[in-house]
């Protein structure tokens, strides 16, 4: 009877290490916590933008060189387009200036020495 009467006493467990270390870090130490965690996210936000910014570049310089070629056979075509009007412009230059006509068989002269 006397093991029935006497109750046992729960024993007291110890905390878990895990447990006790989050409450001190979290709980005690909240500025701290706070601060690491602002850090982490401005470095995560910074290397996302260094990012964004290195391809934005990266495009950027293309279109540059695209527009340079595209600048190079701009003046290319200038250029040939100048050199294939250039003799029209002297035949109707000398047609309006000059009078002259074409040559066909009816108005041909034939001059020998």
């Amino acid at each position: 009877m006397k093991k029935s009467s006497q109750k046992k006493k729960p024993i007291k467990q110890a905390p878990s290490l895990l447990r006790v270390l989050l409450f001190d870090v979290v709980i005690r130490h909240w500025l701290v916590s706070a601060l690491a965690v602002s850090f982490i996210i401005f470095s995560m936000v910074l290397a996302n933008t260094s990012h964004k910014t290195r391809r934005l570049t990266a495009e950027w310089q293309k279109l540059r060189q695209e527009h340079q070629d595209q600048q190079i056979l701009w003046e290319s075509l200038r250029l040939e387009l100048t050199t294939l009007t250039e003799p029209d412009r002297i035949s109707n230059l000398a047609r309006k200036e000059l009078g002259m006509v074409e040559v066909t068989t009816k108005n041909e002269k034939v001059i020998s020495l």
